[in-house]
């Protein structure tokens, strides 16, 4: 009866008729029954009133499966195929006993839209399959049939919308998809036959299209040296009068010689026919094409006007009559390029975003008033045509979409759709609300309600998160903290603007730097032109930020540690700046010290702040490494107050007097300003006088600074940063440290660089300009030298031009001015062959020096007319590293294809941002190595390096002093320090002299002031006497280091024969037989074989010059051979190396082969064997076939013999099931030694992307601490491996298996460089509620009045809580926790609110002793206001409420709801404490989530150990959050001993123990924890530890002791409990564990108690005993057998046990 009712109520409801809204009726259970169909729509309420109830099973998915075949069908009545909307509605009250989710997927995917009602206990979750996406707008539920009534208002609602937007959204969808506006533009000129031609074409177009108003449209022009217009798209209505127009068109005569200017007419074109004027109805969403047919290449330039009239969105389609393809192909947008009139292909290929294959992707849409329900059209199909360009699933690309006006509502949440179609379906129907517009709540809401793990976020597996913010105007409150929030949260921002945008506040919205996420158009029909810039823009930025940027951080680091000596002073505004923003600037900070080497003898650092005045927080001596560093600026505190910056720099120059005189010498300067308002005092004065004392300035501003003060402070515009807010530091660090390191990163290393330019016609004088200015600066900041980096230009077009090869010009001068001469040359874009010729001039015969590093930069801004893939791949093969920078409209496949390398590969939107590139550049392609390339030494760090000088009588002084001069630069080239390269002098002539050791000097002045002083002994050429004098010095005993496996090397210079070259050959054997690599150096009188017998015939380690003057410039030819002598051995000398590798069909037997021999190549780079370096090694492809475990072989040869004898099996590529397959691999008994704590490595080689999903498997595997390393060779997915690393630096691409050589070297490097993965940072918030609705009213009552426990535990349980111990099975630091408080009225007003922060007594205090005029609830309003305070106040990875509670005032269920709410928002785990008298505690359990194993036990004020238990669920939240370790087991706590009666006050008395009643507890050691037998009982026993157990399910290591109590049974783990607990001490000094426990540490200056913590030792998990009473004051007893002693304590206080 109650369906029936409903069913009236909906048709009376609705507007039915035939050709209005049409109604079916099923009723089903077991068996689907038809009662109407569509089309019978004669009686319907009597129909309704008339069909029976049948009764029976419920089968929903047949039910389905019966509409869609016999109700959504033409002959049943539906008018689909007329776009009438298609709904089902679906009303249910149970669980379906046959599957729903493959039927309901049909009836969606045939466009029909399915609400469901639930009623009773319907299953909701099923229900939600069923349903269309998302479920608020298409699922209603009820608890009853008799309410079912209550739902219509809503259900019609709703469904009538979705039919208004459906029908409104298909209509206009469907007419613009339909068609198009259409204008042919004919070029005069062609032939008269071809004149004829088009004609006929356009007289069968127009006969073969539906042309009306609201279809299609023609519009027709003519064109030689001006433009004839036939008729516009509006001139007529039918198709009669488009034909009559057509068959009077006649061909335009043209003058003899008359210019056919195509140019001309194309800017003419985008000017005139496509406006609403001309009838253009781009504004309606529907497709713009412009049709050229061109007889002859045109007389103007076409370049600038084709990209014009492309921009605007009009898609070109260029036909050729005569004219070249090349410069059709520049004209027409691609693909529509056409040689003859007769084979136009109609069809339309989308963009698709193949780089970036994952992220969570958020638009954040206006759908306010200024809008406008059109133009709200136009959104929905930007938003369609983006999203339809992305690889939309759950394990690719997750899209969510915020809908806002004065309020935000999510749509769409990022695991709301599972598939791409429905997505897009509903995009179509995106609702349209209009109001108000407030972009700030909507900034907060995307960042607290959508970018969280609960909604489906995946931030926490590394995964990019992006937001993209659509609006027109400007917002009606502030954006500036929300859009800083939401990007401190990890979110790269994108703002796009459309017509009355507020360009300021669009820029305050998006990430930095603006050029790359701000866009904005001057209308909604412009969003169409934006498409593919947007869409090629968000894919390569996804790609860059997860992958480039990384690589070049890496790359900056490893460029910086080459800055030996350097002082450095932060010069910080501590104003008015918001506590966020000052946690920014100290990030900042941090991050910029961490890339350097700190220290007093390589770089300092200091730090002033100011406000009103200066204040120095410490000096460049006062820390001497980075960890005091850190934590010394982590103290900065705030001044606050005005903004004088004339005066804190005046307050800088005497700093840097002292720095000059504390180091001693002089060493680079550099200040760093960070303001963020206009300084009240003049700042151009002291800044010149800071700068006149060599300081370099860099200048920062954020928010309020004025940029022409910046200027004025740095002095230089390319030293001045501009920033909308503190968050945006980050990236700017890497141009300033970028900057400070490049001159010593690029110091002495000499190469090859060409520029290749694009000189076409569509180039802008303006950008030209530009890009000239753009290498100049490049030069700039190189080191330009004949025996430096030599420099080379060419132009391309469709022809090339070099301005002037490697070897013409060897000044930076020369080069300049040359550049200026430069003039563009116009044409089109012939980018491949461009690169073919530019590829000679590397070469020995055109200039090119192929021994040294040869790098391309090619910049180009369009799409190259020619194939770039093979010219580019034989560039590369020949050793050239190419860098490619696209501007405009660059082609990003293209730009990958030139680079070889996402990484080294910029995509820029104009020329302007040329700018930013300058000093990544500069430091990149001419100094530092990209990852892909053979790596090769920058400096020597650690040796220890002896000079063994002839200084006999051949060596006259100047030729001595050339001797000095290139001791000098070998130092120069290293490293010096106490841990790094040491240097010792030996001069010899007739006999040999030490003039310093190994161990004399420890900085580089020190070296090079000694080596400076040297003075020439003369006499003979004793070499050999010299040699055997030299050994000794390479011993302990003088500094030597062989003993730590520091390289060691004797560097012999000589200029004549040696007297005794007899002597030569023994000491050179016991020189090498000790470990001591010897270098040759011999100049003018040398003897050439004498040189080799040293150095024991290794001729890379011999050389000859046969003058002084040229033994100056030898350092640079021995830096790399020195550097690679000199690297150190594999840091892991153990460890398990497996391989896994691919085996697919997809790579050629050929290519399988490179792989074997380099996987071999890899093997012989360690050593293999038992103890050392054990070897495994499996294959894959759609299904996992083991090779050889880790104990199967332990010699190299046996694993390389294997290796090449496999066979490829062939088939798909399933990379996650190998990676779930490998695991076994890494057992015990499989050879693995990680229980021993040895390294664990897997390497893994695949040549494409998976077809099974690698995420999970991935984890799994690094969560058992394994280093995963990914080899990708050709098309593979980046992300993909990304994900399986979980780090860029374990990541190696490369173009073709024959490139895998070229990085054989960084591959090992890496593995043995690298350290298993850190577990991530944990950081831990813990919030505190109180519910105390049970008061007195009496005055002055505090919080606590009337809960003595909660006042005597509640300190205890902050102190316990404090810090976490012992996280992801390992012993990292303690976590300390931030902890806050928060007090509730009833309503959910705040009382009081205390930030998170470190425990604190005194905060503590405070918050027991607040007054309280009014009872707290524990109420839905107070559950809400911890949500808001964890989303303002919290960024921590672990979130944990805890509430003390006097029982709930609210109904259970609805607190359960807000429960679920705040767990969604991200928070980790809600714990309830019941107070003393709370009213049904178990009630208090029904709303807890996130508590491990006991979470069965319910916690109450009085408990025993109620600190230790707290304390132990929030361990176990922990690593849940931070290490995927899902739960942890261990034993029982010990029974709880007697109370011992009190210690006697007298000093030096000891307490007394009591004896032991009636159970064991005083003075017996409690029974042994029972022996699990099964891991299935072990689990069900640990559901319920005793209080404080905590649980751990990992295995531990097992020793001799343990193994006497296991069976024998591998995979068992003994659970043992602490003995039982003795009576308490009192206090006085911790004595010695008692038997059953383990020894607490005194904790001397806060009386922790100590008791109840977990200790690990010797792989056994031991529990310290409850805790115990309280004890008088005295010195403390002697433990008892069953317990711990208690640590010292305060007077009279509890002795903790």
């Amino acid at each position: 009866q109650e369906v029936r009712q409903l069913l009236r109520t909906i048709i009376t409801g609705l507007d039915i008729g035939p050709d209005k809204v049409r109604i079916g009726l099923a009723p089903f259970s077991y068996e689907p029954y038809q009662e109407f169909l569509l089309k019978d729509q004669q009686s319907l309420l009597t129909q309704v009133d008339s069909f029976s109830y049948r009764g029976g099973g419920t089968e929903t998915g047949r039910a389905i499966d019966f509409l869609l075949k016999n109700y959504f069908t033409e002959q049943a009545g539906s008018r689909a195929n007329q776009r009438v909307p298609q709904i089902a509605v679906i009303i249910t009250d149970g669980g379906s006993e046959d599957d729903v989710v493959a039927p309901a997927q049909r009836l969606r995917q045939q466009g029909v839209m399915v609400f469901g009602i639930g009623v009773g206990d319907a299953n909701l979750k099923e229900l939600a399959s069923i349903t269309n996406q998302p479920t608020k707008h298409f699922m209603f539920t009820t608890d009853n049939y008799q309410a079912l009534l209550g739902l219509t208002e809503g259900l019609l609602q709703t469904v009538c919308m979705s039919i208004k937007t459906q029908r409104q959204g298909k209509a206009k969808d469907s007419l613009a998809k339909r068609f198009a506006d259409i204008f042919f533009l004919v070029d005069s000129g062609v032939s008269a036959s071809d004149f004829g031609q088009v004609r006929k074409v356009l007289e069968g177009l127009v006969n073969q299209l539906n042309i009306e108003t609201s279809a299609y449209r023609l519009g027709l022009a003519q064109y030689g040296q001006d433009i004839k217009v036939e008729f516009l798209l509006n001139a007529y209505k039918t198709k009669e009068e488009v034909q009559n127009a057509v068959k009077s068109f006649h061909q335009r005569q043209l003058q003899p010689n008359e210019p056919r200017n195509l140019g001309n007419a194309l800017e003419y074109a985008s000017a005139n026919f496509f406006t609403s004027e001309a009838g253009s109805r781009a504004d309606q969403g529907y497709q713009q094409y412009l049709v050229v047919l061109s007889g002859k290449d045109s007389d103007d330039p076409v370049y600038k006007s084709s990209r014009l009239i492309k921009s605007e969105g009009i898609t070109v389609v260029g036909v050729s009559l005569g004219a070249s393809l090349k410069e059709m192909r520049l004209v027409a947008t691609p693909p529509y390029v056409y040689p003859s009139v007769t084979n136009i292909n109609k069809e339309l290929k989308s963009v698709t975003c193949r780089a970036a294959k994952m992220a969570d992707v958020v638009f954040i849409v206006d759908g306010s008033d200024s809008i406008g329900a059109t133009n709200f059209q136009l959104v929905r199909t930007f938003l369609h045509s983006i999203v339809g360009g992305l690889e939309v699933s759950p394990n690719r690309v997750r899209v969510g979409i915020v809908l806002y006006n004065e309020k935000p509502t999510a749509q769409v949440f990022l695991d709301t759709f599972d598939d791409k179609n429905e997505l897009l379906n509903f995009i179509k129907i995106l609702p349209y609300r209009g109001g108000g517009q407030n972009t700030g709540a909507a900034l907060s809401f995307t960042r607290n309600k959508v970018f969280i793990k609960g909604r489906g976020s995946r931030k926490n597996k590394g995964i990019q998160q992006v937001a993209m913010v659509i609006t027109d105007s400007e917002s009606e409150d502030a954006v500036g903290k929300a859009a800083a929030n939401l990007r401190r949260a990890g979110v790269t921002v994108y703002a796009v603007g459309v017509r009355d945008a507020n360009q300021t506040q669009l820029e305050q919205i998006a990430s930095y730097p603006p050029n790359k996420h701000v866009y904005n158009v001057e209308s909604f029909v412009k969003l169409k032109a934006l498409d593919d810039i947007l869409q090629k823009s968000l894919c390569h930025n996804i790609l860059h930020s997860a992958i480039a940027v990384s690589t070049r951080r890496s790359d900056i680091k490893e460029g910086c540690e080459q800055t030996d000596e350097a002082d450095i002073f932060f010069l910080i505004d501590s104003g008015s700046i918001y506590p966020n923003d000052f946690h920014d600037m100290k990030k900042f900070m941090i991050e910029f010290l961490h890339t350097f080497r700190i220290g007093p003898q390589h770089v300092r650092l200091g730090v002033a702040k100011y406000a009103d005045s200066p204040d120095l927080e410490f000096d460049l001596t006062t820390y001497s490494d980075a960890s005091a560093l850190e934590n010394a600026v982590e103290n900065i505190k705030q001044l606050g107050g005005g903004m004088e910056t004339g005066r804190a720099l005046e307050f800088m120059g005497p700093l840097f007097d002292n720095a000059k005189a504390s180091r001693g010498h002089k060493v680079p300067k550099y200040l760093i300003v960070i303001t963020d308002g206009k300084s009240s005092d003049e700042v151009k004065d002291p800044a010149a006088k800071v700068r006149a004392q060599g300081v370099t300035i860099y200048a920062i501003g954020v928010k309020d600074a004025d940029e022409g003060e910046l200027q004025e402070i740095a002095g230089d515009p390319k030293r001045t940063f501009f920033v909308n807010n503190f968050d945006a530091l980050r990236p700017i660090k890497d141009d300033i440290i970028t900057d400070i390191c490049s001159t010593d990163a690029c110091k002495d290393i000499p190469g090859d660089l060409i520029f290749l330019i694009d000189s076409s016609g569509s180039i802008y004088p303006e950008d030209y300009k530009k890009m000239k200015a753009f290498m100049k600066s490049v030069i700039s900041k190189s080191i330009i030298g004949k025996n430096e980096l030599h420099v080379g230009v060419m132009q391309f077009t469709t022809i090339q031009q070099i301005e002037f090869p490697l070897n013409h010009y060897h000044s930076k001068e020369e080069m300049s001015n040359a550049i200026n001469a430069m003039q563009q040359i116009g044409g089109g874009t012939l980018t491949g062959e461009a690169i073919t010729q530019v590829s000679k001039y590397f070469d020995v015969a055109s200039g090119g020096r192929p021994d040294l590093r040869q790098r391309l930069i090619v910049i180009t801004d369009g799409e190259a007319q020619d194939e770039v893939r093979g010219p580019a791949q034989v560039l590369r093969d020949k050793g050239v590293v190419v860098y490619a920078i696209g501007m405009v409209d660059a082609n990003t496949t293209q730009l990958l294809e030139i680079t070889g390398s996402p990484d080294r590969m910029y995509l820029e939107r104009d020329f302007d941002a040329l700018k930013d590139l300058e000093s990544q550049v500069a430091l990149e392609p001419t100094c530092s190595l990209p990852l892909c390339f053979q790596p090769e030494c920058k400096k020597t760090e650690k040796a220890d390096i002896i000079f063994l000088v002839d200084g006999s009588i051949s060596i006259t002084l100047p030729k001595f002093r050339s001797m000095q001069r290139f001791m000098s630069a070998i130092v120069n080239q290293t490293t010096v320090g106490e841990d790094l390269t040491h240097f010792g002098v030996i001069l010899y002539s007739t006999n040999p002299n030490s003039v310093f050791t190994l161990k004399k000097h420890y900085s580089k002045p020190e070296v090079l002031k000694a080596i400076e002083a040297l003075k020439s002994p003369y006499g003979d050429t004793y070499t050999g006497r010299a040699l055997t004098y030299s050994i000794q010095y390479f011993d302990l005993k003088y500094g030597g280091r062989a003993q730590d496996q520091v390289p060691q090397i004797l560097m012999v210079i000589t200029g004549g024969d040696a007297t005794d070259s007899y002597s030569l050959a023994a000491p050179s054997k016991a020189l090498r037989d000790k470990g001591i690599t010897v270098f040759s150096i011999g100049v003018e009188g040398a003897n050439k074989t004498q040189l080799q017998i040293m150095a024991s015939g290794d001729t890379s380690r011999v050389f000859y010059v046969d003058n002084f003057n040229a033994l100056e410039t030898l350092y640079k030819n021995i830096t790399h051979v020195l550097c690679t002598s000199t690297k150190p051995a594999c840091e892991k000398q153990q460890a398990d190396l497996v391989f896994l590798i691919d085996q697919s069909s997809s790579i050629q037997p050929s290519d399988y082969d490179i792989m074997k021999n380099f996987t071999t190549e890899l093997v012989r780079s360690f050593e293999v064997s038992e103890d050392l370096v054990r070897v495994g090694l499996a294959q894959f492809s759609s299904t996992f076939q083991d090779q050889f475990y880790l104990n199967q072989f332990y010699t190299e040869d046996k694993v390389t013999k294997h290796i090449l004898a496999m066979n490829q099996l062939g088939g798909g590529t399933n990379i996650g099931l190998a990676l779930d397959s490998i695991r076994k691999y890494f057992e015990a008994y499989r050879g693995s030694r990680r229980s021993t704590g040895i390294s664990q490595n897997l390497v893994l080689i695949t040549d494409g992307e998976s077809q099974d999903d690698v995420e999970d498997p991935a984890d799994h595997l690094r969560a058992l601490g394994i280093e995963v390393f990914a080899i990708g060779i050709g098309d593979v997915h980046d992300l993909e491996l990304l994900q399986i690393t979980g780090t860029p630096e374990r990541l190696f691409t490369v173009q073709n298996f024959g490139n895998l050589e070229n990085i054989k070297q960084k591959v090992v490097d890496t593995i043995c460089e690298s350290k298993r993965p850190r577990q991530p940072d944990c950081t831990i918030d813990i919030a505190m509620g109180f519910d105390i609705s049970q008061r007195t009213g009496a005055p002055g009552e505090v919080l606590v009045s009337g809960h003595p426990k909660l006042q005597s535990f509640l300190p205890e349980i902050a102190h316990y809580i404090s810090s976490v111990q012992g996280l992801c099975c390992v012993d990292p630091p303690p976590v300390k926790t931030s902890i806050a408080y928060l007090v509730v009225g009833s309503g959910g007003h705040i009382l009081d609110d205390f930030n998170f922060e470190v425990y604190s007594e005194e905060v503590l205090k405070k918050v027991m002793t607040l007054k309280l005029e009014e009872p707290t609830y524990f109420n839905s309003s107070m559950l809400k206001s911890f949500e808001q305070k964890f989303s303002t106040q919290s960024n921590a990875g672990v979130k944990v409420l805890v509430i003390f509670s006097d029982g709930i005032d609210d109904d259970v269920m609805e607190l359960k709801r807000e429960s679920e709410l705040l767990q969604q928002s991200g928070v980790s785990a809600l714990l309830t404490v019941a107070l003393e008298g709370a009213r049904d505690p178990s009630q208090l359990q029904m709303v807890e989530f996130g508590r491990g194993f006991g979470y069965k036990l319910p916690l109450s004020i009085g408990m025993p150990g109620i600190g230790s238990t707290i304390l132990k669920q929030i361990d176990s939240v922990s690593d849940r959050e931070c290490c995927q370790v899902m739960c942890r087991c261990s034993g029982h706590e010990g029974n709880r001993g007697f109370q011992g009666p009190s210690g006697s006050k007298a000093p030096g008395r000891q307490g007394v123990q009591e004896e032991s009643r009636e159970e064991p507890g005083g003075d017996q050691r409690g029974p042994g924890g029972d022996q699990e037998e099964t891991r299935g009982d072990q689990e069900e026993r640990a559901e319920e530890p005793a209080p404080g157990g905590t649980s751990r399910r990992a295995s531990t290591r097992r020793n001799k002791q343990e193994s006497r109590h296991q069976e024998g049974d591998r995979n068992q783990r003994t659970s043992w409990r602490a003995g039982t607990r003795g009576d308490t001490g009192t206090r006085g000094r911790a004595g010695g564990p008692a038997p059953g426990g383990t020894q607490e540490p005194e904790d001397e200056q806060e009386g922790r108690p100590q008791g109840g913590r977990r200790h690990q030792r010797r792989g056994r998990s031991w529990r310290a005993g409850t805790r115990g009473d309280t004890g008088t004051r005295g010195r403390a007893g002697g433990p008892a057998p069953g317990g711990d002693t208690g640590t010292r304590g305060r007077a009279g206080g509890p002795a903790e046990g």
